[in-house]
């Protein structure tokens, strides 16, 4: 069961021919083994999966942002039993920590992407910001700052 990023409602292109490419690749490796792939939007797949454990028909395998209650219960298997020492040591340990259950690792890193943040050094001058934001919570205060002072409304960024 994997997650789709990239459409909130039904499936994208790009999603199922990662998908493919990558079965396709392990089949050829490995006569004989036959790999299913269910493409879940990413708003959904906790909710199905949680079901399906339920039901008692859980996948082998799961791409799913919530396990630790799964942990918790031992319905998952730790990565040290599945990973070799330098796979695992490959892990960024930002990205590590996050599939970590009482100091356990269960789950294993799988996408990341670094977002930037531009800013317009004109209109922060106009609104008396002398410096960008550093944290949340100065971001939010700049924003605000921006609004009252310029009238610049607070929208969601959004890249090209």
């Amino acid at each position: 069961m994997a997650a789709d990023y990239e459409v909130a409602a039904g499936r994208s292109d790009s999603t199922e021919r990662y998908w493919a490419e990558l079965v396709r690749a392990y089949e050829s490796a490995h006569p004989g083994i036959n790999v299913e792939v269910e493409i879940v939007s990413w708003d959904h797949i906790d909710r199905q999966l949680a079901d399906r454990v339920k039901a008692g028909k859980a996948p082998d395998m799961a791409q799913i942002a919530s396990y630790a209650e799964f942990a918790e219960r031992g319905e998952l298997y730790r990565a040290d039993s599945l990973l070799s020492i330098p796979v695992e040591a490959n892990f960024l340990p930002a990205l590590a920590e996050e599939g970590r259950y009482q100091g356990t690792q269960y789950g294993m890193p799988f996408t990341s992407s670094t977002r930037l943040l531009f800013y317009n050094e004109k209109a922060f001058a106009r609104a008396g910001i002398d410096k960008p934001p550093t944290t949340w919570a100065e971001l939010k205060a700049a924003a605000e700052q921006l609004q009252r002072r310029t009238g610049i409304a607070r929208t969601p960024w959004r890249c090209p």
